[in-house]
């Protein structure tokens, strides 16, 4: 019957260790997700004309082109891109996707870009800013499993102090 008392002492002794705050997370609604940092960077703008979209990957920048009233692909338009003293004509390609190596968009920093769109009878001018965020630093991880040991240290130790306390006081008993 003390066995069964000495079992349930301890369980009680130790029942509060497993309650212990931890971690400081918030188990409240979740956190919404973080708009994806791996997008490539992009600049976006339209006239009365055309609607463009570029973005820069593996130095090279894509082109989107498209008609503003209509939304219809432009495959037939002559492209011309400048940022600062950088200029280049861009290559077509399908469904009026342009691109033209632009090595200089891989570091960060804010880049204006000016386009010259030449389609048929239709003539632009179109001015746009390019945005190339910083790689971001991933945060050391902490190892939870080191948070658990001195824990784990303290409840053996316990036990060990609690057999040896069981053991004398039985010990007693007989003698």
């Amino acid at each position: 019957m003390k066995y069964i008392q000495a079992i349930v002492l301890t369980l009680v002794l130790v029942a509060p260790l497993s309650a212990q705050a931890h971690g400081g997370e918030d188990h409240g609604d979740a956190a919404p997700a973080a708009v994806a940092g791996s997008l490539a960077p992009r600049a976006q703008a339209q006239t009365e004309l055309f609607e463009l979209l570029a973005t820069a990957e593996q130095g090279q920048l894509l082109i989107y082109l498209d008609r503003f009233d209509s939304n219809a692909p432009v495959a037939d338009a002559k492209v011309e891109v400048e940022s600062g003293s950088w200029h280049g004509t861009a290559l077509a390609g399908p469904n009026g996707i342009f691109r033209v190596a632009a090595p200089q968009f891989k570091q960060p920093g804010t880049y204006p870009l000016v386009f010259t769109v030449q389609a048929g009878k239709d003539n632009d001018l179109i001015e746009a800013t390019l945005t190339v965020a910083p790689t971001p630093l991933s945060a050391p991880s902490k190892p939870h499993a080191l948070a658990a040991w001195p824990i784990a240290i303290a409840l053996l130790a316990l036990a060990g102090i609690g057999w040896i306390v069981w053991r004398r006081m039985r010990h007693m008993q007989k003698g």
